[in-house]
């Protein structure tokens, strides 16, 4: 259960409203109201009202199964998200890419998954091709080894382990 705690003194119905988001994305994009009831700890009453603002916004809408997706206008968000960080990095990226005849990616920490936000392709008909975009756990990326070291122990060893990997090296 990932339930919403006073994490900061923001807002609490945004938080909310974000955490409901965030288990939508978990569940795939599809869920029904009760889902988020468990996966949130929220009351069902709380969530409707949520749920119903961010459909009358376009962040979510509702199937004619009564189930609910993720909405388009998220989409405009991660777009406008993505060309700012890429505009800053793909200059950065090109030298890389330039000096090493490799594709070069720009990835950042994301809680304990790491998102790659930006990339400029090598020029080789044979490359790795990952998506901007894309949430990978630590484990599965070389990206996240070149992250962690800069983290403090303690949250990196529970990374590890919280993604299957207790024996890992850290």
């Amino acid at each position: 259960m990932a339930t919403v705690g006073s994490t900061s003194d923001g807002v609490q119905s945004l938080e909310r409203a974000f955490l409901l988001l965030e288990l939508m994305a978990e569940d795939g994009g599809e869920v029904a109201l009760s889902r988020l009831a468990v996966d949130s700890g929220l009351p069902l009453s709380t969530i409707h009202r949520l749920v119903r603002t961010l459909v009358a916004r376009g962040y979510v809408r509702q199937l004619p199964s009564r189930r609910y997706v993720l909405g388009p206008r998220l989409i405009h968000l991660g777009e406008s998200s993505s060309r700012t960080l890429g505009t800053w990095a793909r200059p950065h990226l090109t030298a890389l890419v330039d000096a090493f005849g490799e594709t070069a990616n720009l990835a950042m920490l994301d809680g304990d998954r790491v998102v790659y936000v930006a990339q400029v392709p090598s020029r080789h008909s044979m490359r790795m091709f990952t998506e901007v975009g894309r949430r990978v756990h630590l484990h599965c990326t070389g990206s996240a080894r070149r992250c962690c070291p800069s983290c403090p122990p303690r949250p990196r060893a529970s990374w590890w382990s919280a993604a299957g990997c207790p024996g890992a090296r850290r």
